[in-house]
């Protein structure tokens, strides 16, 4: 892991002070109430909308939506929404997506088949590069996850378990090649701390050189980017005993982790077991909802609250439900309700600056969604937002156990 490690060090640049701490005051906490503001349907054909990103600019932002036929959705968000672009151009199934944090105009797309391209919407979507693995001969490994670090220089991907093995791929950025018979530009990649998918890849928001990955094999990994091999590089080994869906930063040294199972785990890097532990059943407690209706969409750990919150939903009989759950300390507090949804969402973003949340799903709809206490927002037949969308450490490799 030599080159990984050189190409770190000229990437090397001082890391910004990190203010999406969170707050663990329980006199902090306050429901988040949302209203839906906006309603945006993203196909008329029969496709599931799968994955969404944004942009934090402000006060207009961009959000991206990837739908089941393999094509992504664009559209500016502002005081009016408008369409951008829509991506035609992959073949496969998009398995993540994210803007560049310098460019509301760059826009990263992982597929399946192995390739994470770039997409410059100046110039409608044109790819302006490409990342792959084709060192074995040519096949490239299929990936299921991605992300960037935090001073977008390092690209990380996850694969697939294929012959034995499960890939983190490393890129460096600014080394690309948008021809698909260019030689391979990969850094280098670990494989011998996992034994299945890689589910989820999450750098830290601040650490550059700190890397969470998740698969199904149970395991929660942390890495130090900076060490000169696989071994010295994993620093801390969690087992959630389940299969992990979803992983994401809540603060400098803790993790939030979301289940195929549809439970929601909290850890501490250094953590023997999960100092929150929420099972099905308990979610569905606190939904108020039969457990085996409900599910699991994502953690925000923003500032935004002053806590992270989940958002969780149920589809019954009498409809599809979406709620926001806070998350004190190690408690799941009561959830708010979040009238007027009306499919089973599959992923959400946040803005940041407004506390706008996005929502996408099944019924192939964008909901554009704003706390009660900011100004309402209504439509009109113009597509015109009446108000603005702004307001103001380690274990030998050899012990650890597998979860089933």
């Amino acid at each position: 892991m030599a080159k990984i490690v050189e190409s770190l060090k000229k990437l090397s640049v001082e890391n910004s002070v990190c203010n999406g701490n969170i707050h663990n005051d329980r006199m902090l906490k306050k429901k988040n109430n949302f209203i839906l503001a906006r309603e945006e349907i993203l196909s008329d054909n029969d496709n599931y909308a799968l994955v969404v990103c944004g942009t934090q600019n402000d006060p207009e932002f961009r959000v991206a939506a990837a739908l089941s036929d393999n094509s992504c959705v664009v559209y500016s968000i502002g005081e009016s929404i408008s369409h951008t672009t829509t991506l035609i151009h992959n073949e496969s199934s998009i398995i993540g997506m994210k803007f560049s944090s310098s460019s509301k105009n760059i826009l990263y797309m992982g597929t399946s088949d192995g390739i994470i391209t770039v997409c410059d919407l100046r110039a409608k979507g044109r790819v302006i590069a490409e990342f792959k693995d084709n060192s074995d001969d040519g096949k490239l490994k299929p990936l299921t996850s991605f992300d960037i670090s935090c001073d977008d220089k390092l690209l990380a991907g996850g694969t697939e378990h294929i012959g034995g093995d499960a890939f983190i791929l490393f890129w460096d950025i600014r080394h690309s090649n948008s021809k698909a018979n260019s030689k391979n530009n990969v850094l280098g990649g670990y494989w011998e701390s996992h034994m299945d998918d890689i589910t989820s890849l999450s750098f830290h928001s601040t650490k550059k050189d700190t890397l969470a990955s998740g698969s199904t094999d149970g395991l929660i990994n942390i890495f130090d980017l900076t060490q000169t091999s696989e071994d010295a590089a994993l620093s801390y080994s969690l087992n959630t005993e389940s299969s992990v869906d979803r992983i994401g930063w809540l603060n400098d040294d803790s993790l939030w982790c979301t289940t195929h199972t549809h439970c929601l785990q909290l850890w501490n890097c250094d953590g023997a077991t999960p100092y929150g532990n929420f099972n099905r059943s308990s979610v569905g407690a606190c939904q108020n909802e039969d457990p085996d209706s409900c599910y699991l969409v994502r953690v925000h750990s923003s500032n935004v609250f002053s806590h992270p919150f989940l958002i969780g939903g149920s589809s019954t009989a009498k409809g599809e439900h979406l709620r926001c759950l806070n998350i004190v300390n190690d408690s799941l507090d009561c959830c708010n309700i979040m009238l007027d949804n009306k499919q089973t969402v599959r992923d959400s973003w946040l803005h940041e600056k407004s506390a706008c949340l996005i929502t996408i799903g099944e019924g192939s709809l964008l909901n554009i969604w704003k706390p009660t206490d900011s100004p309402i927002i209504q439509q009109s037949a113009g597509h015109k937002l009446t108000a603005k969308m702004n307001s103001g450490k380690g274990r030998d490799k050899h012990h650890r156990t597998k979860p089933y």
